[in-house]
Parts: C-alpha cells; sequence; structure tokens
C-alpha cells in the first residue's frame, strides 16, 4: 500500500461516513474507523467460533496464499506471523491480501502485503497460487461463481480454496421468534436493496454447490450457529451472542446506508427511525434467533 497514489485515501463521503474511491460504489459498506473496529470484533468473534482455527482446508506447507477482501488484513497478517500454528507450518508462505480500500497496517511480517485490487477483474496479476481464502464477502459481487472460477484458474494443481460466509437469514429453533420479528424484517428488506443493486447477500448455503460446479473436489462444509445475543444459558456461547450483538448493533447503519438509499430510495431519516425498533428487537433476549456460518473448502485436481 505504499506505492498507492494518494487519492485512493481521498475516500467518498455520504452521510458521514466514507467508503472505498477506487472502484467507487461497487462495495456497499463503509470504511471508517467505525467499521474497521467493528470488522476486528467480527474476526475475534469467528476465531472463538472456530476455536482459533485459521482454515480447514488441510494445507501442507503452502508458498503462496491470497486472501480476497482481506478488509483490516488481520487473517493475513496471522497467517503472515504462523499464529496459532505449529512453529514449522507455512513460515515460508507469502500472503496476499487483496482489497479495494487501504485500511490494512503499515507495518506487518515482511512474508505479507496488502494490494489494492478489484476481484472482479480478469487478470490478477498473481503467480500460480497454493491457498485462496475469503471471508465474509456476502454483497460484494454480483455473481460469487465468477470469483471462484477465476480462484480455481489462478490455483496450482493440489491448491485449495476456502470460503467462510454469513447466512444473513435468522433462524429460530424453538418458535419464540413470531413472524414479524423486526430484525429479521430488516435482514429481508436489506436482501430485498442488495438483489436491487446487484449484490446479493444470501450466498453461503450456495457455496458448496457453487465450488463443485467450478471443477473443485474434496468439497467440504461445515455449518456454524451464532446466536444474535446473549439468550444461550451456556457461559461460552452466552458471550458470543453477547459479542454478535455489539457487534450487529454496531453495524446496522454501516449495513443500511447505500443499500436503502440507492436500492429503495429511502431518505437517511427514514432508514434511521426505521432501525430504533430493528435495534430494539435484535437485542429482545426472549427471541432465541442466530444466524449461521458456513465454511467451505474444495481442492483443484
Amino acid at each position: 500500500t505504499k506505492s498507492v497514489n494518494q487519492s485512493i485515501f481521498d475516500f467518498v463521503r455520504e452521510n458521514g461516513r466514507t467508503y472505498h474511491r477506487y472502484q467507487a460504489g461497487s462495495y456497499m459498506f463503509p470504511n471508517d474507523s467505525y467499521e474497521t473496529e467493528r470488522l476486528d470484533l467480527q474476526y475475534e468473534i469467528l476465531k472463538v467460533l472456530f476455536k482459533g482455527r485459521n482454515f480447514y482446508a488441510p494445507l501442507k506447507n503452502p508458498k503462496r496464499i491470497l486472501d480476497i477482501g482481506t478488509g483490516t488484513g488481520k487473517w493475513a497478517i496471522e497467517m503472515g506471523a504462523c499464529k496459532s500454528l505449529p512453529p514449522t507450518a507455512l513460515t515460508r508462505a507469502q500472503v496476499t491480501g487483496t482489497d479495494l480500500s487501504p485500511i490494512q497496517p503499515e507495518w506487518v511480517p515482511n512474508n505479507v502485503k496488502f494490494v489494492i485490487d478489484d476481484a472482479n477483474e480478469e487478470d490478477w496479476m498473481l503467480d500460480p497460487l497454493d491457498y485462496i481464502h475469503t471471508r465474509i464477502l456476502a454483497g460484494s459481487f454480483e455473481d460469487f461463481r465468477e470469483i471462484i472460477a477465476k480462484s480455481f484458474r489462478n490455483l496450482k494443481p493440489g491448491g485449495w480454496m476456502e470460503s467462510q460466509e454469513y447466512m444473513p437469514t435468522v433462524y429460530c429453533d424453538d418458535g419464540t421468534m413470531s413472524p414479524d420479528y423486526a430484525f429479521a424484517e430488516w435482514t429481508q428488506t436489506l436482501d430485498k436493496a442488495a438483489m436491487t443493486l446487484g449484490r446479493p447477500l444470501r450466498t453461503a448455503n450456495k457455496l458448496k454447490r457453487w465450488y463443485e460446479q467450478a471443477g473443485f473436489v474434496d468439497v467440504h462444509e461445515e455449518v456454524y450457529k451464532l446466536p444474535i445475543n446473549s439468550w444461550p444459558k451456556d457461559p461460552q456461547w452466552k458471550m458470543l451472542g453477547r459479542f454478535n450483538e455489539t457487534n450487529l448493533l454496531d453495524g446496522l447503519q454501516a449495513f443500511s446506508l447505500q443499500p436503502f438509499q440507492k436500492g429503495l430510495g429511502w431518505t437517511k431519516d427514514e432508514i434511521e427511525v426505521y432501525l430504533v425498533h430493528v435495534r430494539k428487537a435484535l437485542s429482545d433476549r426472549n427471541v432465541h434467533a442466530y444466524h449461521k456460518i458456513y465454511v467451505v473448502w474444495g481442492r483443484k485436481p
């Protein structure tokens, strides 16, 4: 990021938030300090949910790793620094994180670099890769199948791809969620707005099939439940739910502004009034709701 044109740092300003300048408008969510703090919390939530694992693919000393949509770069940095890994693992891996926004730290391990790049572009300008990783990229692309296909082409034979993705649908197993639950209604409204803008959100449950259609083999899928607030009785799940509630509350405005304004024609005031009821519903511990997190990985033959 040191060599990028300074204009890249002249972020687009809307509604008191900032958005990426490079390929402006192609990603719906902000990149300001409020959002980067939320992304870091989201990263820690998934780290606990995955019991400390950064990846599920059976990697064997990969040399070149790509993190698409790296965000704050925490995953790429941990992979480069070999945190939570055996001392001999990944010590020679070169990790590249790509993103539309230069929001990554300047001081990183020597084997980690960040590049301002759009994965939608045909030429990724990378040598063949051993492992490609994506995390929480719903709403980033018109068709995520194209990213999977490009990843397949850019992997070495025997290389792995892995995606870790939220399913925005709100689930409940015990009947405590009413049909008019405001938070679930918000996710449906957001989905409608995203579809209008050509950036679908409900992709997580399709990833396994898309991997297989792209030519990947040994495709695996793990699905986790993440409570939306601290309703569970189990202490660890209660803690995860509490952090997830904070993460969702902090992100509601960021998730809503551009999609609702540009996709549905709402004003900022209309959005803010609407979100009052959504926030109240999200924090209602009488509703035992949760999201599903999908982890899918597969190998190029």
